[in-house]
């Protein structure tokens, strides 16, 4: 009687669930075992999900879907669904079908399919490392086996190949502290710039960790690593996966949308959660973290996997109490006020407000921090002291003057010399637990009628020398606590700026370009590459000429690799001749134009560009960039002013570059 209870109820469950499909269930005999019964009844069972399979396959949401989520015991939607389609899709049976809701069939089904494919640990949770190869696959859908689902199509990438121009490490990531029970503890950090040529969607960051002094495994110190692409969580994964069986290495699957637009720079940081319970013994044990390999995708749908060579960041692992303490990070902020440039002073009057350092400051941690005493150092070149040059300097928080400095008698032993310290004095700025401001150091600029020399430059940093006087630079936590030096992390360092009363400033327009201009042929003629960039000129101060000498300064590329590019004096590749050069603006002027200079009226702007022809004597990569442009405030024959001797520009010219080419002498 029992035995014919429990067909009747599955027999019941079947036909509910395939609405007009029947099933046919043969009476049970009398004498059937209990063993056999159980047989019939998972028959029954297979036989209702693959029913259930066949009526889900073509209305539901497809197996081949891009997952994006992660998804686990309770989880329920439309990837539910779809991932329990492609499970059973690939012969994993789950009992009561496609329903949407993550149960324990599921997770059994989903622990069967990461065993088979090599996927650890295989415990039914469907994250980073999972989902990478479920999208990655190409499964059949439901009720067509054997058909190919169409491949997810690549995120919103725009262009076509492309690839990662630079990888630099941020400066203000270094030696950090992760400690107990402590969150998402950033401990290395990427700027990753993309170039022109596509938008990049980065797939997967190989992560290695070694031991400094640490003598524990790594799960004892850390609960989970995760990786973060400009602030936003890309990956995260528990620290168990990170073993001495594969030497502290991991390969983490990033979420789809990890995306560098083209020309952009995106910030890739990693980040480490301590564990709750650190053992004593442990605290204070580092450990090196090293981004070993990164993949990405281009619009053109390519992947490629490199190894960005960075080196590698340090940090440990702190008590509760050691972590609590808060930091004070200092990082360089506005490359417009910070790279090398031209400031333009007076003749007669003092120049006011000029930016000579950008940075930010940020307190990190739970603690309020108050900026009792700053400290900032400033060199000059030509002249024989600080004072020469300026007559005041400030610290400026947020758009407002905090102090002024007070020159003191620091590391060089002189009270004011070439190389001075400055001391902002009874400060009292506070800034709140995690919030970050903008700080500028500015000077005011003496006269040219003053001490003050045409040429001279300047140049602001706060540096580890800086901050390790603790007589000059003191900030406190709330509890009135002055922080560590190691607690102090980061740097600026300004340009070395330089100072004139007339000058020019140069700007880059549009792209600079390569072509070859004649290709090798039979007759023995080689190759030739033809290089031209165009830049705008503004002149300050007076009216100058541009010296039709400045194209030798664009020197073509010194090495095979694209790396080796001369700087600011005349070279030539070995591997290259320079058969033509030449310089011309974009519109004549008969006037004042002479037969060695061009003429650029003071307060106005001049477009030139400058071309170059190379040919190789070996085969050869070269490019073109332009590293100075020669200029003066009267043209003359033999290159050597009247009144001013020439000068030449080199700031801010690290753009004035153009593409490599291969040359070939055959």
């Amino acid at each position: 009687m029992t035995t014919k209870k429990i067909v009747a109820v599955v027999v019941g469950l079947a036909t509910a669930s395939m609405m007009f499909a029947a099933v046919a269930v043969p009476a049970p005999a009398q004498a059937q075992t209990s063993a056999e019964l159980q047989t019939q009844i998972q028959a029954l069972l297979a036989q209702i999900a693959a029913l259930q399979a066949q009526m889900s396959g073509g209305v539901s949401t497809p197996a081949s879907m891009m997952f994006t989520s992660n998804l686990t015991i309770g989880s329920s939607g439309a990837e539910v669904t779809a991932l329990q389609n492609f499970l059973i899709g690939k012969g994993h049976v789950i009992p009561a079908g496609a329903t949407g809701y993550f149960g324990a069939q599921t997770k059994a089904a989903l622990a069967a399919y990461q065993a088979a494919n090599g996927i650890a640990p295989a415990v039914g949770y469907f994250g980073p490392m999972t989902r990478a190869n479920v999208n990655a696959a190409t499964p059949a859908v439901p009720g067509t086996p054997g058909t190919p689902a169409t491949p997810a199509v690549p995120g919103n990438l725009e262009g076509d190949a492309g690839s990662v121009e630079e990888y630099e490490l941020v400066s203000g990531i270094n030696n950090e502290k992760v400690g107990e029970d402590e969150e998402d503890q950033e401990v290395i950090g990427v700027n990753i710039t993309a170039d022109e040529g596509s938008d990049l969607e980065f797939t997967a960051v190989k992560l290695v960790f070694d031991e400094g002094t640490a003598a524990s495994d790594f799960d004892e110190y850390a609960a989970e690593v995760a990786i973060f692409l400009d602030g936003e969580e890309v990956a995260r994964v528990d620290a168990d996966g990170f073993t001495d069986d594969n030497s502290w290495t991991r390969t983490l699957s990033l979420d789809s949308g990890a995306i560098v637009r083209a020309g952009e720079t995106g910030e890739l940081t990693v980040a480490v959660s301590g564990i709750s319970n650190l053992d004593t013994n442990d605290a204070t044990d580092t450990w090196t973290v090293d981004i070993r390999q990164v993949r990405f995708r281009d619009g053109a749908g390519d992947s490629t996997s490199e190894d960005p060579t960075l080196a590698t960041r340090t940090f440990s692992f702190e008590s509760f109490a050691t972590a609590a303490n808060s930091e004070l990070k200092i990082r360089a902020n506005d490359d417009l006020i910070n790279n090398d440039r031209v400031i333009d002073v007076h003749a007669t009057n003092d120049t006011d407000n000029v930016a000579l350092a950008s940075f930010t400051l940020e307190a990190e941690g739970d603690s309020d921090l108050e900026i009792k005493k700053f400290h900032a150092s400033t060199t000059v070149t030509s002249a024989s002291n600080v004072d020469d040059l300026i007559n005041s300097i400030t610290l400026w928080i947020d758009g407002e003057e905090i102090a002024t400095g007070e020159a003191v008698q620091d590391t060089d032993g002189v009270s004011v010399g070439a190389d001075e310290g400055w001391l902002f004095d009874d400060i009292s700025y506070t800034i709140a637990a995690g919030e970050k401001v903008e700080a500028e150091i500015r000077a005011d600029f003496n006269s040219v009628a003053d001490a003050l020399d045409e040429g001279d430059t300047i140049t602001v940093a706060i540096t580890e020398a800086e901050t390790d006087q603790a007589s000059l630079f003191k900030v406190a936590d709330e509890s009135g606590e002055n922080l560590l030096d190691a607690d102090i992390t980061g740097s600026v360092t300004g340009g070395a700026h330089t100072v004139r009363d007339a000058g020019i400033s140069v700007e880059l327009v549009g792209t600079p370009t390569a072509v070859k201009s004649f290709e090798a042929d039979a007759a023995g003629e080689v190759d030739q590459g033809t290089y031209t960039i165009a830049f705008d000129v503004t002149a300050f101060g007076s009216d100058v000429y541009v010296d039709l000498d400045t194209v030798a300064t664009a020197t073509p590329n010194a090495g095979t690799d694209g790396s080796s590019w001369a700087t600011t004096t005349e070279s030539t590749a070995t591997s290259t001749t320079v058969i033509a050069q030449s310089i011309a603006p974009s519109t004549s002027d008969s006037t004042n134009d002479t037969a060695y200079g061009y003429f650029v009226e003071e307060d106005s702007t001049r477009r030139f560009t400058v071309s170059v022809v190379l040919k190789p004597t070996d085969d050869s990569l070269a490019g073109v960039r332009l590293s100075g442009v020669k200029w003066g405030t009267v043209s003359t024959s033999d290159n050597t002013a009247a009144t001013s001797a020439d000068q030449n520009y080199t700031f801010n010219l690290d753009a004035f570059k153009t593409g490599l080419l291969n040359l070939s002498v055959i």
